[in-house]
């Protein structure tokens, strides 16, 4: 496949979270893993799949050079709902009011996601009640729209990436897993996710002479650069 080919390919960065606390299996990395071993994917997509700790640490470290290093068509965060009884797509991220201690026993020393007086709440450019309604359509599994991330590392990741690109970013709060919401069924809604919110996302990434993904000169740039010197701790 030459280079012209491959830069009509989109790129999906998809990110759950490792363990944490009492949570022995974090459905949301179980999901992400799933994406690539159980499913099937109709069309050309290249799928980049990522871990994160339970720590603000890991997620304000990570996320901007994840954003620069692959510059991805679209992002979705996952992360775990304990007690939901449904797949929940995020609207909003805030970015105040974060007290509640990481894994390491941390929280944001000013209990915000982003210093110097940036927007107390950011919201998706992806019309998400409209990919909400679509992918209801394909299955049975319940799917709603929410308002509310928790303001802890699901809320946090969704900030930071918002902040960067709010064009190419979604979050996903899951379920546990149970005899209703498997791994499979989760991570094939996931997958019509991906199919729905694709088609509202342009430009795609381009492949130089290297095969290497050029970085758009947009606010991704700009807004990694206000991250990677955000001090937060």
């Amino acid at each position: 496949m030459n280079s012209s080919q491959e830069s009509n390919i989109p790129i999906v960065l998809i990110t759950g979270f490792d363990s944490s606390g009492s949570v022995m299996v974090n459905s949301s990395w179980e999901i992400a893993k799933a994406l690539k071993i159980y499913l099937d994917w109709t069309r050309p997509i290249h799928l980049i799949l990522k871990q994160l700790e339970v720590t603000y640490d890991d997620v304000r470290t990570k996320i901007p050079d994840y954003w620069i290093k692959y510059n991805p068509t679209l992002v979705i965060h996952l992360g775990l709902a304990k007690g939901s009884k449904e797949i929940r797509l995020e609207r909003f991220a805030y970015n105040a009011d974060y007290c509640h201690a990481d894994n390491e026993g941390t929280v944001p020393e000013i209990g915000q996601c982003i210093k110097n007086d940036s927007s107390k709440r950011l919201m998706t450019s992806l019309p998400i009640r409209d990919i909400c309604a679509r992918v209801q359509r394909q299955t049975n599994l319940p799917i709603i729209v929410s308002d509310n991330a928790g303001r802890y590392l699901c809320e946090y990741i969704y900030y930071q990436s918002l902040f960067i690109d709010s064009k190419r970013t979604i979050f996903i709060h899951m379920p546990d897993l149970d005899d209703n919401f498997t791994i499979e069924n989760l991570a094939q809604t996931i997958q019509f996710v991906v199919y729905e919110a694709l088609r509202y996302v342009d430009p795609l990434p381009i492949l130089n002479e290297n095969g290497n993904y050029l970085i758009n000169k947009n606010n991704v740039s700009m807004n990694y650069n206000k991250l990677k010197s955000n001090k937060l701790f």
